[in-house]
């Protein structure tokens, strides 16, 4: 008997198990990209802002929920990087689609330099100042910029002076509230993220130097470092917590959080004024923190994996989960439709079990039959 595999079964098998793992790559990670609560910022009138996804959760000094700033209505097909507020309220973010490719994340994960060029791709791509009740945009500097991949960025309030940390290029830059260079790029970074300015001083998370290292923000002298400080404790070693990404000035102290080697399930380490560690915030297990705020004589961890924000008392102890009716709404649409890009991961699994599972009885079927009788 020939057992020779008819070319169309096999073109047909082929072609189902390719499918199959496409839709399994496909579900799996559009599931991972709805996210929960990332950056956490306040702005010049104290109101708290969550960002989930393409959404800015607004609420007022006390913490009850205002409204919902959809950015797809102002140009951000998908939220990269950070945002940070002017003086007048205005919010500097990044418009456009995502224009990393398949190849430029491989690079992002080796750890590689980010090598593309910084001029947009297209005129309304890039960082943009925006008056987010008016949803009026207008381009930040005479051109464009557009970091492409991540970044972080504060704003100092007295100036309106830009301070930009370009993570996957290793370089801090300055520039004007109306987007003139001023400063930089300083280099001498490892995957910044992070940076907060005070007076003359910035602060910056050198996540892969595993430091916060403060460094001149004057233009003049811009990026001259001044002090490095040791963020990983022996506990954060030994929890593998040892890249340094989020921080926060909390009264006298200084709260860090240490994400492990794939840039999550981090952990909150707090110091002292000086940079001595003191103690660990106990999250829940399964945690992964994103950015951390001082508000309202607490502080805020947003918990990116497990769709909530922490609230934690000044003592490191752990309250109940800051809560809204805004935040809640976004939740649960995000929770549904997570859902069901899963199902559509498993019915990728699904049929390459059928596929596999009909090559096994096929295999069986032509191996009894090639017995002798």
């Amino acid at each position: 008997m020939n057992s020779n595999v008819h070319p169309l079964v096999a073109t047909l098998v082929i072609f189902l198990a390719i499918l199959a793992v496409g839709i399994w790559v496909w579900g799996s990670g559009k599931a991972a990209n709805i996210g929960g609560p990332s950056e956490l910022r306040i702005d010049p009138d104290g109101h708290l802002y969550v960002q989930i996804q393409n959404q800015l959760v607004e609420h007022d000094a006390d913490g009850t929920f205002l409204k919902t700033h959809d950015l797809t209505e102002i140009g951000v097909d998908l939220f990269l990087g950070s945002f940070s507020f002017f003086s007048n309220g205005d919010v500097l973010l990044r418009l456009g689609p995502d224009p990393r490719s398949f190849a430029d994340n491989i690079r992002a994960f080796q750890r590689k330099t980010n090598s593309q060029s910084l001029k947009p791709v297209t005129p309304d791509t890039g960082l943009y100042r925006c008056n987010l009740d008016a949803r009026d945009c207008r381009i930040f500097g005479q051109q464009a910029i557009d970091f492409k991949a991540a970044h972080g960025m504060s704003i100092e309030r007295q100036t309106d002076d830009v301070y930009i940390s370009d993570t996957t290029r290793h370089v801090l830059y300055k520039f004007s509230a109306n987007g003139e260079f001023l400063a930089g790029p300083v280099g001498g970074f490892r995957f910044p993220n992070q940076i907060q300015v005070s007076g003359e001083q910035l602060l910056v998370a050198d996540t892969n130097h595993h430091v916060i290292r403060i460094v001149d923000a004057r233009s003049e002298s811009f990026g001259g470092d001044l002090t490095s400080n040791d963020v990983v404790p022996a506990e954060a070693r030994a929890a593998g917590q040892i890249w340094p990404s989020h921080f926060a000035r909390v009264g006298d102290e200084w709260w860090v959080n240490n994400m492990r080697t794939n840039m999550n399930e981090g952990g909150i380490y707090i110091f002292d004024d000086n940079w001595h560690y003191a103690r660990r915030v106990r999250l829940p297990r399964g945690a992964d923190p994103i950015s951390l705020i001082s508000f309202n004589d607490e502080v805020l961890v947003s918990d990116w994996n497990n769709d909530r924000v922490h609230r934690i008392s000044r003592a490191g102890e752990r309250l109940s989960d800051f809560d809204s009716e805004g935040l809640r709404l976004i939740l649960e649409e995000s929770n549904e439709l997570r859902w069901r890009y899963e199902v559509y991961k498993y019915l990728g699994v699904l049929l390459f079990a059928l596929v596999l599972g009909g090559l096994m009885v096929r295999a069986l079927a032509v191996s009894m039959s090639a017995r002798p009788r």
